[in-house]
């Protein structure tokens, strides 16, 4: 206690910022407690400055906007309530509303809408975040998300309705608080505080010996962090730079978050996808990573901050695994961070995350070096132990949970290096070790990979059938591979003019030229064989990139299967992540064996890399800021509908038939008194005059769904119809509400089971060996 106050008499000024920050969290500690606030507003709040066009009722339950086509204005309708006082936190808004766009010919689409709302503050604009509200056709309540931010002393929240044409009646708007915000904003507050102190500490209060000896000892996880604040600098935003499949994933993760406050855990499906039809993306596509953004999102944080914050998560794990991968197959620790900034820094790691936003790949990106390190251990042994296959192993579970594609890929490569190291792979201990490292992938795995299997066996997806591209057209030039910094935001097509950057980059450039002359002079320098297979693999890669690469000719010489998985990547530069990858192994080799065999030239050559890599990040960077559009994306501001190309739509069905989601009665003697959905399971009311008919429910019939009466929990019969819509047999005479729901086989829980058992299984070996057994030294291999 006593080293502690003359500390604190030393350094006064840090002690005054502690202080404060303490006031801060008990503040924000006091906050916690208190009924939420809630805050109403009605048709007669809002000013109407279009008399010819709107009213509100008589009863005020009302505003009434209507344009038969006589009134005309060259400016925007709109209707703005008066300015009122909103304390700082998050809060649900519900608008209950009638939109018709087109009153003559009423279609109920969710793409049509008669008018948007929206909230702001003119004396604080910045303290109010809230996307755009669109108040379409299908629906009669919409919901989103409104922040005030902290410590902002906001009277004049203006909410602001705009009229689009058609008719558009607002009932009421209503603000709710959500109480668990207050918890995480003092989460995020007491984080933020406690990694600027243990900084500050660090590197201004901690002096003297003592304090350069904490200093190096944690020199490495800085440098770890340095490295990854550098690739992340783009995150650090009040806005996402928009990237192909952005939108794609931000639905993934809205869609997750409900179903997880719905209590579905693993999620299998997303219910609310597609306008509330259904959609297997979570069986197809494993979404375990995203359990972290979706878990941030029901903490009501902005939907771009739960983004950004995986983004940087993800990345801290591409730089901290491969450090691992680097600093182990090299022996040093500085080659290893010289790794681990190559990788991390990559140009096309980062074209991935910002500019094609792919987020299964570039979240696979950061397990590649786990594959690499598993089966280097594994030929570094004569006899390889738990230690030396279960990177591979647990590289490759990881990759099945992130991207399905990324793992063929990876397999693919994996299989042309066994078949180059024939004799070496057939040895028994390796051979032994590799089925080790495929049973617990395979175990860890099962979880998602056997009902994956077995739902794409018995549905019949989209995905399924012959794709209609070649991918050899979107295949590279070697103008393109060769540029040592690439082109701007783009896409990919026939030629160059178009495309974004996809190339190897300047320091891996530079990295492959030193280790083709290290090859050349073999016979003096004596390279080792490692050196020759990364280099030669990675060249491969390359060559799979090609456009000149015969892709389309697959069919022909294989046959249709070889065709099909050709079609399934899509894209041949994918492989350029594992060019990136065995690149930068062959950079560290080959400066390690030019700093032996040629000292001067090693200090020009590592000049070169560092400074090419500094080059190439910062004009990726300017890139993005020059070339790229931003958006707030503080919730999903796509629709449910957004699924990329539906690969998992059932054969056959129309993504455009989900803009209406309503119930299609067989005969007019079946009346439908109610339908809607509540957390994730649909209730259909009706009352049946006549005899035994049918009806259409707007829920596709992915299977594993029950109907049961909601009284007596009676079955309903239940068929597929038109655009694989769930069709029930409805008795004569009926009345009641039927329940229907989605639920897993429970065969599927087993295999949740086995992956949990292993799971824990290799936790509990892993810290065994770490406490109780020395490592394990390798002999070398013959």
């Amino acid at each position: 206690m006593q080293n502690i106050l003359q500390w604190m008499r030393r350094n006064k000024g840090f002690t005054a910022l502690l202080a404060a920050e303490l006031a801060v969290l008990l503040a924000l500690v006091a906050g916690l407690f208190g009924a939420p606030y809630t805050f109403t507003l009605t048709p007669s709040d809002f000013d109407n400055d279009f008399s010819d066009i709107a009213a509100v009722k008589e009863d005020g339950s009302a505003l009434q906007i209507y344009n038969d086509g006589s009134f005309h204005t060259e400016d925007e309708i709109t209707f703005s309530s008066r300015g009122c006082a909103l304390p700082s936190g998050a809060y649900e808004v519900t608008v209950s509303y009638f939109s018709c766009e087109t009153p003559d010919a009423p279609t109920f689409s969710v793409l049509q809408s008669a008018g948007t709302l929206t909230f702001s503050s003119e004396k604080v604009p910045s303290a109010v975040q809230m996307d755009p509200l669109t108040l379409d056709d299908g629906h009669r309540t919409v919901s989103t998300r409104l922040w005030v931010s902290s410590g902002a002393r906001l009277d004049d929240l203006t909410a602001t309705l705009t009229y689009n044409g058609g008719q558009l009646y607002l009932y009421s708007l209503t603000l709710t608080e959500q109480p668990i915000y207050r918890l995480t904003r003092l989460v995020c507050f007491a984080v933020f505080f406690a990694v600027a102190d243990f900084l500050g500490w660090l590197f201004f209060a901690c002096a003297r010996a003592r304090g350069a000896a904490r200093r190096k000892s944690l020199a490495l996880p800085l440098a770890i962090a340095g490295i990854t604040l550098v690739a992340c600098l783009p995150l650090f935003s009040d806005q996402l730079y928009f990237g192909h499949d952005l939108r794609y994933h931000l639905q993934r993760i809205t869609a997750m978050a409900e179903e997880l406050s719905y209590g579905q855990f693993p999620v299998r499906i997303a219910t609310t996808t597609l306008n509330g039809y259904g959609y297997i993306n979570p069986l197809c596509y494993c979404e375990l990573f995203l359990t972290l953004p979706a878990l941030l999102y029901n903490a009501w944080l902005p939907l771009r901050t739960c983004y950004q914050i995986y983004v940087f998560a993800v990345t801290l794990a591409a730089c901290g695994f491969s450090y691992l991968c680097f600093a182990r197959m090299t022996g040093r620790r500085r080659w290893g961070l010289l790794g681990a900034a190559l990788y991390t820094l990559s140009t096309y790691r980062l074209v991935c995350v910002y500019f094609r936003a792919a987020v299964g790949e570039y979240t696979a990106m950061s397990f590649l070096p786990l594959v690499l390190l598993g089966v280097w251990e594994i030929y570094r042994c004569d006899k390889p132990r738990f230690a030396q296959w279960a990177p591979l192993a647990l590289g490759m579970a990881a990759l099945v949970q992130c991207h399905l594609i990324s793992t063929e890929l990876t397999a693919v490569i994996l299989l042309i290096f066994c078949l180059l190291h024939l004799r070496r792979t057939l040895q028994p201990a390796r051979l032994l070790a590799w089925c080790k490292a495929a049973l617990l992938a395979l175990g860890l795995s099962a979880w998602f990979l056997l009902p994956f299997i077995s739902t794409t066996l018995s549905v019949d997806l989209q995905v399924n059938n012959p794709s209609v591209g070649k991918p050899q057209r979107e295949g590279l030039y070697l103008l393109q591979l060769l540029n040592p910094f690439g082109s701007g935001f783009g896409g990919t097509s026939v030629g160059t003019s178009t495309d974004m950057s996809l190339t190897l980059g300047l320091p891996l450039l530079l990295g492959l030229a030193l280790a083709l002359y290290c090859l050349a002079r073999r016979e003096e320098w004596s390279p080792r064989p490692a050196l020759r297979t990364v280099t030669g693999l990675g060249i491969l890669a390359v060559v799979l990139t090609l456009q000149i690469f015969p892709w389309d000719f697959l069919e022909s010489w294989l046959g249709s299967a070889a065709a099909k998985a050709a079609c399934t990547f899509q894209y041949p530069w994918r492989f350029l992540a594992f060019a990136t990858l065995l690149f930068t192994a062959a950079t560290l080799w080959a400066l390690q064996l030019v700093q032996r065999r040629h000292p001067s030239l090693f200090r020009g050559a590592v000049l070169a890399v560092a400074v090419s890599l500094v080059a190439a990040t910062g004009v990726f960077q300017m890139q993005l800021l020059t070339c790229n559009e931003q958006s707030s994306y503080t919730i999903s501001r796509d629709d449910t509908r957004d699924v990329g190309l539906g690969e998992y739509m059932i054969d056959g069905c129309s993504i455009y038939e989900t803009i209406w989601a309503q119930p299609k009665p067989g005969s007019e003697e079946l009346t439908l008194t109610s339908y809607e959905k509540r957390n994730g399971v649909a209730y259909l009311t009706l009352e049946n005059n006549g005899g035994d008919t049918d009806i259409s429910v707007p829920i596709f019939n992915y299977g594993h769904y029950t109907a049961v009466n909601e009284a007596d929990g009676a079955p309903f019969a239940m068929t597929s119809g038109e655009n694989a819509r769930i069709v029930l047999q409805i008795p004569a005479g009926y009345h009641g509400t039927i329940v229907i729901a989605w639920r897993s086989p429970t065969w599927w829980r087993g295999c949740e089971l086995l992956s949990l058992v292993c799971l824990v299984g290799t936790v509990a070996y892993l810290l065994y060996r770490r406490r109780k057994v020395r490592p394990h030294i390798c002999p070398p291999s013959t």
